[in-house]
């Protein structure tokens, strides 16, 4: 993971967010907003027992993931699914945290999650967000879509959970789309790359780099 601690520029306004420091989508990473402290949580890959679902390209610093519907769970009676996917080690119950990275959804997948902020006191997750028919949305509820189109182009993706607000903010391309409600308090992390869900698409594919984790 390359690490660097850039700041954002102008301020926004509206639905609370002022001071969050708004630009075009950056070449460099950069936080949305300011008084931000990058991380280096470290992570583990989660993989469907005994197969091979993620590649990483250490020359262009590019995590490859891909999943079958017919892949095992990765925690058999534990979940529904197969995941490819990283869990980052920022545990977390208090304060602010904030992911960030580039990420390229393949036009194949569909109803798989593509990043989620764990634990919640009324279910598992405080925010999924899943990659359904060339739209990026919430759970996959079609009225809770974030962000579209998505298949086969980079997006910065910045999401922000406020533990005190009990709220996240989606950042599409450097651009405040949505707030959600967390679900309520737990012990918070971030996951990305792929999570298979029912119905999903018969192979998904998905590619993220430039991964920034940061904390206030």
């Amino acid at each position: 993971m390359r690490r660097r601690t850039l700041l954002g520029g102008a301020a926004a306004t509206g639905l609370g967010l002022t001071g969050w420091g708004l630009t075009a989508a950056p070449a460099e990473a950069a936080p949305i907003g300011s008084g931000w402290t990058e991380i280096d949580p470290g992570y583990t890959v989660h993989q469907p027992p005994d197969r091979t679902r993620h590649e990483y390209n250490s020359s262009t610093g590019e995590h490859h993931f891909w999943l079958y519907d017919t892949d095992p769970s990765t925690f058999p009676g534990q979940d529904s699914g197969p995941r490819s996917e990283l869990r980052f080690k920022n545990d977390y119950t208090s304060g602010q945290a904030q992911f960030e990275c580039d990420m390229r959804v393949k036009s194949s997948a569909y109803n798989v999650c593509v990043m989620q902020v764990f634990g919640a006191e009324t279910q598992a997750t405080a925010f999924m967000a899943l990659a359904m028919n060339n739209s990026l949305n919430n759970y996959g509820k079609a009225d809770q879509e974030i962000y579209s189109p998505i298949y086969d182009t980079y997006l910065r993706l910045n999401v922000v959970h406020d533990t005190t607000t009990r709220s996240v903010h989606v950042f599409v391309n450097r651009e405040f789309r949505v707030t959600f409600k967390d679900h309520g308090p737990g012990t918070h992390y971030f996951k990305c790359g792929l999570y298979g869900r029912d119905g999903m698409s018969a192979r998904s594919d998905n590619y993220i780099k430039n991964i920034h984790v940061y904390r206030k």
